[in-house]
């Protein structure tokens, strides 16, 4: 069993990557992810049952249309491998646990923010309520309903944090400093690891960002660096290793 599991949950992850790639790339231009039907960007050719095998169409297609031989951009072939092996990692680290469905949500918010924050620098909206309520209905189901409001508490204090350090980055750089969605992300890690995790995801995240905007700020002349990749894989590291940061805490405490 344990095998079908890991098969069948490597499946679900990376026929679900096909499907958030649509809406990470249709929904910031306002499209419908409905209608029309899966199709080649360039020449609108309506894709087959079989060009939208996930992992196996990109490979059986060489990444090409088949119509008008243009690239099929390879992000999506490399979210739908990634989808499946990380929904398959979590089963085997977790089992089916409240922290395995909660793992599984936030693996999809990692890919769907990766596509539309690097590629529009746009966090969305709707996978941020969804995965809200989906931990918070969780908690509920998997403790009780006092443990649920706390974690809601945590979020909101972790988004008024968030919401004062764009406030006060503002006043600074006379820019802005974080985006809205970064700031309603925020809300996301309060509520799945509670505050001293959050802060302890906020510090991961600044380092797994330095890299990237240290490599923008020289190459790039418009210095925008798009937080919210780093923030949510922070997230998930976190999630992951949680006895392990737990640890670091207790040093402190």
């Amino acid at each position: 069993m344990e095998v079908f599991y890991s098969i069948m949950f490597f499946i679900l992850g990376s026929v679900l990557a096909s499907f958030y790639c649509v809406l990470a790339t249709r929904l910031p231009e306002g499209k419908s992810i409905v209608r029309p039907g899966s199709h080649c960007e360039h020449c609108n050719h309506p894709l087959k049952w079989y060009e939208l095998i996930p992992i196996f169409s990109y490979l059986f297609l060489r990444g090409k249309c088949r119509a008008c031989h243009k690239r099929i951009p390879v992000y999506e072939f490399i979210c739908e491998i990634i989808t499946g092996l990380l929904f398959m990692l979590s089963y085997w680290h977790f089992g089916l646990s409240y922290s395995f469905w909660v793992s599984l949500f936030l693996i999809s918010l990692l890919i769907l923010i990766f596509v539309s924050d690097f590629k529009y620098m746009i966090i969305l909206d709707s996978p941020l309520v969804i995965t809200s309520l989906a931990i918070f209905g969780l908690k509920i189901f998997y403790f009780n309903l006092e443990t649920a409001l706390y974690s809601l508490l945590d979020g909101v204090l972790l988004f008024l944090f968030m919401l004062f350090i764009a406030f006060l980055g503002k006043k600074i750089f006379k820019r802005e400093a974080l985006g809205g969605g970064d700031i309603k992300l925020s809300f996301v890690i309060g509520l799945t690891v509670g505050l001293p995790y959050g802060f302890m995801v906020l510090v991961l995240s600044t380092f797994l960002a330095l890299p990237y905007a240290t490599f923008s700020l020289l190459t790039n002349s418009s210095h925008e660096v798009p937080y919210g990749p780093f923030l949510i894989s922070a997230l998930c590291i976190v999630f992951l290793y949680y006895e392990k940061f737990s640890y670091i805490l207790n040093l402190f405490s």
